[in-house]
């Protein structure tokens, strides 16, 4: 079966190459560095101790934890993205840190070009990337594979159960699988994954560092459109989205007055359509890219630049994460809790299931059906500071419960690569068996 998924993969191969250049119409990134796509060129990393791949932003925000737990034991790092968004992100917070490239395409002779120049002594997949090829020849050439914080979202499972023949014989040659939650170990053993190699270890954004925040360089946003204003940020936004809260801009201005509006849309290339948007429904509009033209009069400012959700989140009263008011599934909403900000999602959270569960359940998190409800909740809360208060409190106890999760990866990392954790972790903290009640 695999042979003929490969087959079908080099047919379509220079349909995929046409559709890099047809991407970077809007986003020019799409069409640099191609050469690396198959393991080619002078770009390609030397030997590492460590390759982790994360396939695009989301997952790098992800793995940010766990790349900084692995750099502090000065182990060297490659790390692979497939998109220019995730490129960017890894590049902007590692620079030369970390070694980085894009992921070779899943076909055998990229690959084995690929693992024969750096040669890891483990692959870290974040999440869920299930490549046929990329895991066979890691398996061939003697490279444990771990897939960290690992989920299956309903959507994910359900399309990967079509295909179970298929992937059962894939996932039998992954080294150790690291669950979010007790649901996401029962999907991938569902799939075929022996029960001894699966674990539920918890979810390594629990571990987001904030400290390297340069609260100065965003203070003069805030100083410049007046430090007194309420502020709500609209974050990680789709498209859909951002019409949304613009169309409710009056009507939340007149209950909470003076009010500001930041908009981070999620993808780099809507970044002037939503800038349009929003000089279409007659709001005073700035960007963030242009500082001198923010002031006390601006109504919106659209953040157009990657990386800076965290300082943002920081100048914020309220934020709202989006993906959530359309069916996406909804993005990080642990970014904005680690800052202190009490958080609202539409009801597409499908991604972060259990997590939002969890929020919700302790009063940590709002759920809204529609953007009316999000909109009066968010009203209610202005009006009641107590409130406010008592959900990032609750939020702040969910946090530091969870905490600890990158360090029982680091355990398992160390064990199945060979190269030593030198800290000795708490028994208590080790990774929890499929079934146990520990």
């Amino acid at each position: 079966m695999r042979r003929l998924y490969t087959t079908i993969f080099y047919v379509l191969t220079p349909f995929i190459i046409l559709r890099l250049y047809w991407k970077s119409r809007h986003i020019p990134a799409y069409r640099h560095r191609i050469l690396e796509r198959f393991a080619l060129g002078k770009g390609l990393s030397p030997q590492v101790d460590i390759w982790i791949h994360a396939v695009s932003l989301g997952e790098v925000i992800a793995a940010i934890p766990l790349i900084d737990a692995l750099l502090a034991k000065q182990w060297r790092v490659l790390v692979t993205t497939m998109t220019p968004t995730g490129s960017q992100r890894v590049i902007a917070r590692f620079g030369e840190q970390v070694k980085h490239q894009y992921v070779p395409y899943d076909l055998p002779w990229v690959l084995r070009r690929f693992f024969k120049k750096t040669k890891p002594r483990i692959g870290i997949i974040m999440e869920t990337e299930l490549w046929p090829n990329m895991i066979d020849q890691a398996q061939r050439m003697n490279i444990p594979l771990l897939i960290a914080n690992a989920r299956l979202s309903d959507h994910a499972f359900k399309q990967y159960q079509k295909m179970h023949f298929f992937f059962q014989p894939i996932l039998k040659k992954i080294s150790c699988i690291l669950a979010q939650s007790d649901e996401d170990a029962q999907r991938f053993i569902a799939l075929g994954a022996p029960v001894a190699v699966v674990s539920v270890c918890g979810n390594v954004k629990f571990d987001l560092q904030t400290q390297g925040i340069n609260s100065s360089h965003f203070m003069q946003f805030k100083e410049a459109w007046g430090s007194q204003r309420p502020v709500i940020i609209a974050a990680s936004t789709h498209d859909g989205e951002e019409q949304q809260w613009l169309s409710q801009l009056k009507h939340l201005n007149a209950a909470i007055p003076d009010l500001l509006l930041l908009i981070a849309p999620r993808h780099p290339e809507r970044f002037q359509t939503v800038y349009q948007m929003s000089l279409g429904h007659g709001h005073n509009t700035a960007l963030r890219s242009h500082l001198k033209t923010i002031d006390v009069q601006t109504e919106v400012v659209i953040i157009d630049s990657l990386g800076e959700l965290l300082g943002f989140y920081q100048l914020s009263d309220y934020a709202f994460v989006g993906g959530s008011l359309i069916p996406i599934g909804g993005h990080n909403v642990l970014e904005p809790i680690a800052m202190g900000v009490p958080v609202f999602t539409g009801p597409y959270m499908h991604n972060s299931k259990s997590i939002c569960q969890d929020l919700c359940a302790a009063g940590a998190m709002q759920l809204a059906d529609n953007m009316d409800m999000l909109v009066a909740s968010l009203i209610n809360m202005h009006c009641q500071q107590s409130q406010r208060d008592q959900q990032i409190a609750n939020a702040n106890a969910v946090l530091e419960a969870n905490k600890g999760c990158v360090q029982r990866h680091m355990e398992r990392i160390g064990l199945i690569s060979g190269l030593m954790v030198q800290d000795e972790a708490d028994p208590a903290d080790k990774p929890r068996e499929v079934g146990s009640r520990g």
